[in-house]
């Protein structure tokens, strides 16, 4: 995001609610996740941060998410469906203002779409590429390759 945008969005304390696929989260280095959540808190307050995983975390992991504000979820089948379903929750009952998604595949892409009539989106992918069907439904991109980059 440009600094421009930033400072738009500092001026007002919009409501975040995170939800973010936890393959994702393992490509990324410890210390750019904490970049990553400092770019996040500048856009508004994180009121929901939850990963989804679907298998076991070491637990070295597990505290460092905690540690950081991170609910991390395991749920034992279908990860996609649960993701979808937290999504819908918050666009549905939670006061937020902008959903964050942190994704890998356009398996949400439905999700996105219904989100984003009530929602701004911001959305958290590895490059741009991987976000190319999205960019009509989306108003913020971070891209995991960029972050890495600035760092």
């Amino acid at each position: 995001m440009t600094e421009k945008v930033l400072n738009i969005l500092r001026r007002q304390s919009k409501r975040v609610c995170c939800v973010s696929d936890g393959d994702l989260f393992e490509k990324i280095p410890p210390s750019s996740i904490e970049f990553l959540l400092e770019q996040i808190q500048e856009i508004g307050s994180i009121r929901k941060n939850i990963v989804i995983f679907d298998h076991q975390l070491k637990p070295e992991i597990s505290k460092f998410l905690i540690k950081n504000g991170f609910s991390p979820v395991i749920v034992p089948s279908d990860k996609d469906v649960y993701f979808a379903i937290e999504c819908l929750d918050i666009v549905n009952t939670q006061q937020a203002d902008i959903l964050c998604l942190g994704i890998i595949e356009t398996t949400q892409l439905p999700v996105v779409i219904s989100a984003r009539e009530k929602l701004d989106i911001l959305l958290i992918t590895q490059t741009k590429e991987d976000a190319k069907d999205y960019m009509p439904f989306v108003d913020f991109l971070v891209t995991i390759e960029d972050l890495l980059k600035t760092k």
